[in-house]
């Protein structure tokens, strides 16, 4: 097949399609192999045909007509799927990536296109594309009448280094019959309607909906769609006068409005000047709720909160009291068991954060709060009153061994931050006592470059280190913490909630258990989870 300019193509797809190219077209990852036989390493100067496959990853067909880009590269599918890059020069890596529109990249949120190393680019490969998925439905009030003109949310589960996130990731605004229509991933998802204080024609607003409720999530395979009839509650909603004291010298705080069963969304705020401290308003239904304000002004966070209670009638004479936050300081002191002799790692190296355990305020992006200084003031830390769960990141030949603030042990309890917060440091304890873990992975029953998690069985701050074995199936992870851990392989990545013991549970038969002793390398082998047994 014979290869057409990278430009040419671009603008071919767009206008088959006709719609704007950069909108409609993702990027997919070379996960696999055709042939079963070990790749074999082209020589240094002999150009190579690289060849390959795309295929549906839900149904396994094979997909025409996608746009197939490497190294400056580009050509279309043909109807069975293939393609092939003729004198393809000789390299010692590539990228290859693939584009379809309706399709995506990969089950996973922020992957990108795979690096191919020299001795895969022989050797045909496959692309699997995850068809999208559909969440389709209706918006009425509680009498039927259809809600046109609201937005609606798809926020997405996802985990990384940082821990747990909801991301928007589509969003639908009704049509006058109420309906909405979200295409989204394949993942674990929750529909959201946002809090909309003026419902169009009346005084009433449309009160924040989540589905499912707290705690749970809604899977979308690829390729499939589900239906569902949302009713939120819709309410008059009557005026709050509000006042912000101090108001601050530059920047506005935003408001939120947390009610009495826990649900948290923001508070539309109206001002009538733009120098008015005093002339503020928001809309809400009647109801207990909890105002409040943060404003960030750099190295200067300022926070307030005051409960109102809403009697079906207007409400003013209310103060937000503003005040900054203080700085909670963070020290890292030495184990006296440690022997080594270099400068032990500042916070930040040791990638310190502390996430938000409140799940409502995570959604309203009050998520993760990561070590910053300044100065004199050394490594500080400043979140808003809340709760809070320590993590890291790790940092070479140190680990964390304890982790206080004051009487609480961060490793296995949550962290509570008041309203000026601050008398106590965050104090962490770094060693140096390590040992290792070393192995093989084979994949479909041959040595294959992999995914290797390894998740601490007691209390850490790093909730999984990760590791990639070569093409040959080998792997050494160098400086892990003495304990026990469970190893698991993953053709590719698979970043879930590692912290909770179901993660697992479908991958018994491939979990293998270690310990890891100080000064001491222990050595597993492994299985990998292929990506056709993650089907989504």
């Amino acid at each position: 097949m014979r290869t057409v300019p990278k430009s040419f193509v671009a603008l071919f797809v767009a206008a088959v399609l006709g719609v704007p190219l950069p909108v409609f077209l993702t990027r997919a990852q070379v996960v696999g192999g055709l042939s079963s036989a070990p790749p074999t390493s082209p020589t240094s100067s002999t150009p190579i045909n690289l060849a390959g496959i795309v295929l549906n990853a839900a149904s396994g067909v094979p997909i025409s007509r996608a746009l197939v880009q490497i190294n400056g590269r580009a050509m279309l599918t043909d109807h069975e799927g293939k393609f092939e890059f003729d004198q393809f020069g000789p390299a010692t890596t590539a990228i290859l990536e693939v584009r379809k529109p309706g399709f995506y990249l990969s089950t996973e949120m922020g992957a990108s296109s795979l690096t191919l190393r020299s001795n895969q680019l022989a050797a045909p490969v496959v692309v699997r594309l995850y068809p999208e998925a559909l969440i389709t439905g209706t918006l009425t009030a509680p009498d039927g009448t259809p809600l046109s003109q609201v937005l609606v949310n798809a926020r997405r589960s996802a985990y990384n280094d940082g821990g747990h996130q909801w991301f928007v990731t589509a969003n639908s605004i009704t049509n006058s019959r109420g309906e909405f229509r979200l295409a989204v991933p394949p993942g674990d998802y929750r529909i959201e309607t946002n809090f909309s204080p003026r419902l169009r024609g009346s005084g009433n607003a449309i009160l924040p909906l989540v589905v499912p409720a707290a705690g749970a999530s809604i899977h979308m395979s690829g390729g499939t769609e589900q239906h569902f009839d949302l009713r939120p509650v819709v309410s008059r909603t009557y005026t709050v006068a509000l006042r912000i004291d101090p108001l601050p010298e530059r920047g506005f705080p935003m408001i939120l409005a947390r009610s009495g069963d826990g649900s948290v969304f923001p508070a539309n705020v109206i001002r009538s000047g733009p120098d008015a401290g005093d002339d503020m308003r928001v809309a809400l239904p009647s109801g207990t709720y909890t105002l409040i304000a943060n404003v960030n002004m750099g190295e200067n966070t300022q926070y307030g909160e005051t409960m109102v209670t809403i009697t079906d009638q207007n409400l003013s004479g209310v103060t937000l009291h503003m005040s900054p936050v203080a700085p909670i300081p963070v020290q890292v002191v030495v184990d006296p068991g440690a022997t080594s002799d270099k400068t032990p790692p500042t916070p930040q190296q040791l990638g310190l954060m502390m996430q938000n355990a409140q799940e409502t305020m995570s959604r309203m992006g009050s998520n993760v709060f990561m070590v910053a200084s300044a100065g004199d003031r050394g490594a500080y830390l400043r979140p808003t009153p809340g709760i809070y769960r320590l993590s890291a990141r790790g940092s070479g030949q140190w680990f964390i061994k304890s982790a206080t603030y004051g009487t609480t042990d961060l490793l296995q309890q949550e962290m509570t931050v008041a309203a000026g917060a601050g008398s106590f440091p965050v104090v962490v304890t770094v060693s140096d006592q390590m040992g290792g873990l070393q192995g093989a992975v084979k994949l479909n029953g041959s040595p294959g470059s992999a995914w290797i998690y390894v998740i601490p069985t007691g209390t850490s701050a790093v909730p999984f280190y990760t590791n990639r074995s070569g093409m040959d199936g080998s792997f050494n992870v160098p400086n892990l913490p003495p304990g026990s851990y469970q190893v698991i392989a993953f053709e590719n990545r698979h970043m879930v909630d590692y912290r909770d013991p179901k993660t697992l549970a479908p991958f018994t038969t491939y979990v293998r258990s270690v310990t890891v002793s100080q000064g001491n390398k222990a050595t597993v082998d492994l299985d990998a989870v292929t990506d056709t047994e993650l089907k989504p």
